[in-house]
């Protein structure tokens, strides 16, 4: 006749042999270091050294360094806002940062309008919509001063003297008011907007010549301006 035995120690017999089959503690610290073994081949790739002259750039994905704009100091954008830099980037790359406004090292068409816009505000003072006469003065006296044209003469540092002594008469070649810290010639960057001159220039005028000044600096005509397809622009107390 079978015996009957409790479900308990059927249990604990079941146990015995499979405990006794357990792996030794050493094996399971060898299989959770098993990953730091492969380690080497995943950080090889930082391990792998440039190419000799080529630019900064490893196989993690570094980004290529920038090469800032070059220029003066003061600069005035190309719808007439000034930059005056007090570190070694010129007025121009600070512009040029300021109008990326997601980094992304582009000057889009639609970032170059908000940056219009931005100063648009800053010079309707009184939020008109409309930069009127005594905002195109506080303008051109208190926020840029570079606009005011003293002289038709052009820049005094330009004329030439010959052999006898004789100066070129004047007036001589160069550029006035902003123009002469600006990728746009235009003397007053704000007014030269004012397509129907009656000293006053709208959001729709402003917008409109921002298009265009933008048009003509997309040299390639692909919707965004980069660092590479801007004019270098050199002091305008320099001769050239």
């Amino acid at each position: 006749m079978a015996r009957h035995i409790p479900l308990a120690a059927t249990l604990l017999f079941a146990a015995v042999p499979a405990l006794a089959q357990q792996p030794a503690p050493a094996p399971v610290a060898a299989t959770a270091q098993a990953p730091a073994a492969a380690a080497p081949s995943v950080s090889a790739p930082s391990a792998v050294p440039p190419a000799e002259g080529g630019p900064d750039i490893t196989v993690s994905g570094q980004a290529k360094p920038i090469d800032p704009l070059d220029g003066p100091s003061i600069f005035l954008s190309p719808m007439g806002e000034p930059f005056r830099s007090e570190d070694k980037l010129s007025g121009a790359e600070h512009w040029f940062l300021k109008a990326d406004a997601n980094g992304d090292r582009r000057v889009t068409r639609e970032e170059f309008l908000a940056d219009a816009m931005r100063f648009f505000a800053i010079v309707d003072s009184d939020h008109d919509g409309v930069i009127g006469p005594i905002e195109l003065l506080h303008y051109e006296t208190e926020i840029a001063p570079e606009t005011m044209v003293t002289s038709t003469w052009g820049d005094m540092s330009k004329m030439k003297v010959d052999s006898d002594g004789n100066i070129t008469a004047p007036p001589y070649p160069t550029r006035l008011g902003a123009g002469r810290y600006s990728w746009v010639a235009a003397p007053e960057p704000i007014i030269a907007a004012d397509t129907n001159m009656d000293r006053g220039v709208t959001k729709l005028e402003f917008q409109i010549a921002a298009m265009a000044r933008f048009k003509a600096l997309d040299r390639n005509g692909d919707g965004a301006l980069v660092r590479a397809e801007l004019p270098r622009l050199v002091s305008p107390h320099i001769k050239e």
